[in-house]
């Protein structure tokens, strides 16, 4: 498995990725078992220089035939790569002979650089993907997703988003509990699903929002059980219902409704990970009606039901 790092790249995602990798190796040493991983950082020479002036010491891609795993990084200040740059040429040959291929980032427009994402789904960084789009018409891009799968290729958004797919190859590596473990070592969460919004329901709103509706966004988010009928919500803001609703689409780019949703959706995300309630009382604490109404609304949000969402990201969980 190598990290290949650009010229200029940065090195947040990458390197959380590396370091997940090498908590896997060992966390199997601690269990008296062989490591996983042999890990290796490639560039064009023997050293790179990454976006914040870090100079790393690397091995030469060149002198590199075949890997299982290649990890692309690079850099959202730098996405106009020449495909007909001797970089991509060694690219181009590390990707062909790789049984894996994986991008963190912006390593998106490398791995397009070069044909790897032609006819494949894939992501990047929330601020890159509509020119991701742009750029490689021929792939099919995400555009929300923190990480996609496309047979033996893997892309993931910017920054944590790194650590989410490292422990998503673990949990295929090495199994679930390992991938837990590894978690809990690097203090993260229990790995987020791919299929997950790169931003949480707050996280998402335009910068703009006026103080009286991030007031109440924040009140939904800290209070998910509580009621948050469009009547409520407006008298917390001091608005007429109707106004309010106004006001909170056009500030949100989504409605009351849908956002109450959402929150108690992650609401219900984080009880399920983190303790071993049951589904009625995790759709009472979240703010839910009934077991029925989190079904609905969970899979709808999530893309799995509430089980199968335990199963995945649950310590306790059974295997």
């Amino acid at each position: 498995m190598a990290l290949w790092i650009p010229p200029g790249g940065q090195l947040i995602g990458t390197i959380g990725a590396l370091e997940a990798f090498d908590a896997a190796n060992q966390m199997r040493a601690f269990a008296g078992e062989a490591p996983l991983y042999r890990l290796e950082v490639l560039s064009d020479g023997d050293q790179t220089r990454a976006a914040a002036g870090v100079t790393l010491q690397t091995r030469p891609a060149r002198s590199v035939r075949r890997l299982h795993t290649l990890i692309v990084g690079g850099s959202l200040a730098d996405v106009d790569v020449d495909g007909a740059a001797p970089a991509c040429q060694q690219l181009a040959r590390l990707a062909r002979s790789s049984e894996r291929i994986v991008s963190i980032c912006a390593g998106a427009f490398w791995l397009g650089a070069v044909g790897a994402l032609d006819g494949r789904r894939c992501t990047t960084h929330w601020i890159a993907v509509k020119k991701l789009a742009r750029r490689f018409p021929r792939a099919r891009v995400e555009l929300d997703d923190l990480f996609v799968e496309d047979g033996n290729l893997y892309t993931s958004a910017g920054g944590a988003a790194g650590i989410d797919l490292a422990l998503h190859l673990v949990r295929q590596d090495g199994g679930r509990r390992l991938a837990l473990r590894v978690a809990r070592s690097l203090v993260v969460f229990n790995q987020r699903s791919g299929g997950q919004s790169q931003f949480s329901a707050a996280v998402s709103l335009p910068a703009a929002v006026e103080d009286r509706i991030r007031t109440v966004v924040d009140h939904v988010v800290n209070h998910p059980e509580a009621d948050h009928s469009v009547e409520t919500m407006a008298r917390r803001a001091g608005m007429s219902a109707r106004h309010f609703a106004r006001r909170f689409r056009d500030q949100t780019r989504t409605t009351p409704a849908a956002f109450v949703v959402r929150a108690r959706v992650e609401a219900a995300q984080r009880l399920l990970a983190d303790g071993d309630h049951g589904l009625k009382a995790v759709a009472a604490d979240a703010g839910f009606g009934s077991v029925e109404s989190l079904r609905r609304a969970f899979k709808r949000v999530a893309g799995v039901g509430p089980d199968a969402y335990r199963q995945r990201f649950n310590a306790r969980a059974p295997s």
